[in-house]
């Protein structure tokens, strides 16, 4: 298996409903067959400095990561919200078994 972890801060000023508009947009990436499973919410808010949304994909392999990746809808996911409401993100992937 194949897990990628992104971790993102939001733009200054994005509003709560462009936020709701990337996590619904979230939710269409499961039409994406590579993707195997996802879980995404936002920072619970308990500490100061934190992130403020993460998600967690699995894939069966790296080149079912990359087929996600270039799938139009994940295409489309990036440039009509992803890039429109995040300032930073961090991305860890790694190899994984159950």
């Amino acid at each position: 298996m194949f897990r990628q972890v992104v971790v993102c801060r939001w733009s200054k000023d994005v509003s709560d409903e462009r936020k709701q508009a990337f996590r619904d947009a979230m939710e269409g990436l499961r039409d994406i067959p590579e993707l195997l499973a996802m879980k995404f919410g936002d920072d619970a808010g308990h500490f100061e400095g934190n992130f403020d949304f993460a998600a967690v994909m699995d894939f069966a392999d790296f080149n079912s990561a990359r087929d996600y990746v270039a799938n139009p809808i994940h295409q489309a996911y990036v440039r009509d919200h992803a890039s429109q409401v995040i300032d930073e993100r961090v991305i860890v992937q790694h190899e994984w078994t159950e």
